[in-house]
């Protein structure tokens, strides 16, 4: 589904969401009501698609931590092309150790 500058889709076990422009306080409760719905649904891993992502703020990344934790299943979380500016904000914040970063 496409909304508020994201993108979610559903591979087998893969959640994919492609991320545009900002996530941030306008758009992430959105995305969080997005993933909501693969609650418990067998996911295994989330990929962010972060090649177009300019900026994330707190909202954004309680919306990762929610991913994390809240999607069940302990799934693993992976971020491509992730610009060096917003891996900097997840070194910061602690959050690195649950991200696998990759370029595609």
């Amino acid at each position: 589904m496409e909304n508020n500058n994201f993108t979610v889709t559903l591979e087998g076990n893969t959640l994919n969401i492609v991320l545009n422009g900002e996530l941030k306080t306008d758009n992430a409760p959105a995305l969080m009501e997005q993933l909501n719905q693969y609650r418990d649904k067998g996911v295994e891993k989330v990929a962010f698609d972060a090649t177009n992502l300019t900026y994330i703020a707190s909202s954004g990344i309680r919306t990762i931590i929610f991913a994390k934790q809240k999607l069940g299943g302990n799934p693993d979380i992976e971020f491509a092309n992730c610009p060096a500016e917003i891996r900097g904000v997840f070194e910061m914040t602690g959050l690195q150790s649950y991200i696998t970063f990759v370029s595609k």
